[in-house]
């Protein structure tokens, strides 16, 4: 049975954002929030599996893809509080960094989708005309969805209390110490974390190399210039990147 332990509010008026907190904490926390995002996926996994054969394998439509997507982030903003107020040494700063972590894995998800739909323009050779089409715009917007839920949740942990985030909750950390599964999605976290690091050292690379961006600037200027003796496909392609 799940111990609910919400330490969180108490945690939120004394607020120190130093406080034991350090470069070692930041890694585990890191890990063992992979840890929980993968065994997630993995239940979240079974759930649209079974969904699936209960619609007789006909693919599910983009509306209905969105709103399964819209539920399982909401999900995860609410587990992720849960995995706030249940960490005995949880403070409000590692709270905010459990949030940033959320948000990176959020858009890290979007740009695989935007890859993956930038790959198939390229294989096929034009726009596919059949299907639905991600829109980026949408799939942003339930991101900031998701951390407004997230926030306000950090705020109001109560809130955070019901019976479907439970159930996940409680199934991930038996999972979790489960000693085969919990050694392999032990690795996912091991991997999950190399993962965020590179996108953290990425980000702030891209932030304080002014210069990076100005090389990009002239790159893309001297590929226009060439753009003259390029198909109308490439151009299109360069602008998607």
């Amino acid at each position: 049975m799940l111990k609910y332990t919400n330490t969180l509010p108490k945690q939120v008026v004394q607020f120190n954002p130093f406080s034991h907190f350090c470069f070692v904490e930041f890694i585990s926390l890191i890990f063992r929030l992979g840890v929980i995002l993968a065994i997630f996926s993995f239940i979240w996994g079974i759930l649209k599996f079974g969904l699936v054969l209960l619609r007789g394998g006909v693919p599910m439509s983009y509306p209905l893809s969105v709103a399964l997507k819209t539920v399982q982030y909401l999900l995860i903003a609410d587990v992720a509080i849960l995995f706030c107020t249940d960490d005995p040494k949880g403070n409000f700063s590692s709270a905010i960094t459990v949030g940033f972590i959320v948000l990176m894995y959020f858009i890290g998800k979007v740009q695989n989708m935007q890859f993956k739909s930038m790959m198939s323009i390229q294989i096929q050779g034009r726009v596919p005309t059949e299907g639905p089409k991600p829109k980026m715009a949408l799939e942003f917007g339930i991101v900031a969805l998701a951390m407004a839920v997230f926030g306000f949740l950090l705020w109001k942990p109560e809130f955070a209390e019901n019976s479907v985030s439970h159930w996940f909750y409680s199934n991930i950390i038996d999972i979790e110490k489960t000693p085969i599964f919990g050694f392999i999605f032990k690795i996912v976290g091991f991997f999950f974390t190399i993962t965020m690091l590179l996108r953290m050292l990425n980000a702030l690379s891209m932030i304080f190399s002014g210069q990076a961006l100005g090389r990009r600037n002239n790159n893309d200027c001297n590929n226009r210039n060439d753009g003259n003796n390029q198909s109308n496909h490439f151009d299109d392609y360069e602008e998607v990147d």
